[in-house]
């Protein structure tokens, strides 16, 4: 296993346990951010498909096995939004930091939206309560964690296999 593998891997198990113990206790007007949706982006962004893939699967089954909502579907979008976000960010990756934090926000926000979607049709939530009252401010809330997650990660996992510079070394560039 390669040493950003590893890392992507540990930092999986971390952002199970932040979501967990963390992210009920941050909780903004009834509003609890999905780290693992922030943290399976990043990763799909600064890794190979196959890695982020199968992280991005055990994190969302992780999530719906704890109670966070029904089981398969976050392990499902999650699994859909990695493979596109990495293959999307391999072809228009520049080293820039604003292309990076666009397609986070993008998927970000696709993510939520599908996932009120299943909401709504496995339950008897109304769509406005499901689109406007958990989606959007889930998404804006999370698109704030993945703008401290990003250069992070960015940093820990430099060398992406696509041949495609991160933030980090965009900056090295610089100097």
């Amino acid at each position: 296993m390669q040493r950003e593998t590893r890392i992507a891997v540990v930092g999986a198990f971390v952002a199970v346990i932040l979501q967990i113990v963390l992210a009920p206790n941050i909780a903004f007007a009834s509003i609890v951010p999905n780290i693992l949706i922030v943290y399976a982006i990043v990763v799909a962004m600064c890794l190979p498909a196959s890695a982020s893939l199968w992280i991005a699967f055990f994190m969302g089954l992780a999530s719906d096995l704890f109670g966070f909502g029904m089981i398969g579907s976050l392990s499902f979008l999650l699994v859909i939004a990695t493979f596109t976000a990495s293959r999307l960010y391999g072809a228009i990756a520049d080293g820039r930091l604003a292309a990076a934090l666009g397609t986070l926000m993008v998927f970000i926000l696709a993510v939520n939206m599908l996932y009120a979607a299943f909401l709504i049709g496995a339950s008897s939530t109304s769509i406005l309560d499901a689109f406007i009252y958990r989606a959007l401010p889930c998404t804006v809330y999370e698109c704030a964690i993945g703008l401290v997650l990003y250069p992070l990660m960015s940093r820990l996992l430099e060398a992406r296999t696509h041949g495609i510079g991160t933030a980090a070394a965009s900056l090295k560039q610089l100097r």
